[in-house]
């Protein structure tokens, strides 16, 4: 009888050793596990903080960048009054060379909501309506002679029987870009370096009549 159970019982002491090693592999186990959740914890809090600075730091760039847009818009604003005011009050000694005595000196003509032009000067029969930038471009020679400078007569039709010229002036003009819009049939305007006006057309220059 003590034979019979002696392997009984050497099975049951090897599958409890199997047993108690399986629960200290599982222990183990579930230990690794644990260290990993926590450390994927701890890498994702870094993440999470790293976002932050990041969010916070892209906060602050657009914040910037809205204060350099608006105080490049409002440098943009004051330029374009300081070339509006500058072509505005030497418009008529300007043209007394070409024959052209201007009665009439109209800044920021406009019709609400329909368009506005910057400098319109008239003496009964001509009118000359002359476009303000801050630094001329051919782009902007186009758009005035296709787009704007033909709408003049129809949002302001008590000049319909007025001889209608441009101009386009601006406070820096390239060489090219000047003698492009000259080519167009436009007077063109700029700045000297003493701060006052001139005109860069050439003496043989004819305006085109529109």
């Amino acid at each position: 009888m003590e034979n019979q159970q002696t392997p009984r019982l050497d099975r049951i002491e090897k599958n409890l050793d199997n047993l108690i090693r399986g629960i200290e592999t599982l222990r183990e186990s579930q230990e690794k596990t644990d260290r990993q959740i926590g450390e994927l914890r701890e890498s994702q809090k870094k993440t999470d903080e790293q976002q932050n600075r990041t969010e916070r730091l892209l906060q602050q760039t657009i914040i910037k960048l809205d204060d350099v847009g608006r105080q490049l818009g409002e440098l943009g604003l004051v330029q374009g009054e300081v070339a509006e005011e500058l072509f505005y009050r030497n418009v008529k000694h300007l043209f007394l060379p070409k024959g052209k005595s201007f009665a009439t000196v109209i800044r920021n003509l406009k019709k609400k909501g329909t368009a506005e032009y910057d400098i319109v000067a008239s003496d009964g029969e001509d009118v000359l309506v002359i476009e303000v930038k801050n630094k001329l471009s051919a782009r902007m020679v186009d758009s005035f002679i296709r787009k704007k400078l033909p709408n003049f007569r129809t949002v302001f039709p008590e000049y319909r029987n007025f001889r209608l010229s441009g101009g386009i002036g601006a406070l820096v003009v390239k060489d090219e870009v000047g003698r492009y819009a000259e080519k167009s049939g436009l007077y063109v305007l700029t700045q000297t370096a003493d701060g006052g006006a001139a005109l860069l057309n050439r003496k043989n220059f004819k305006p085109k009549i529109f």
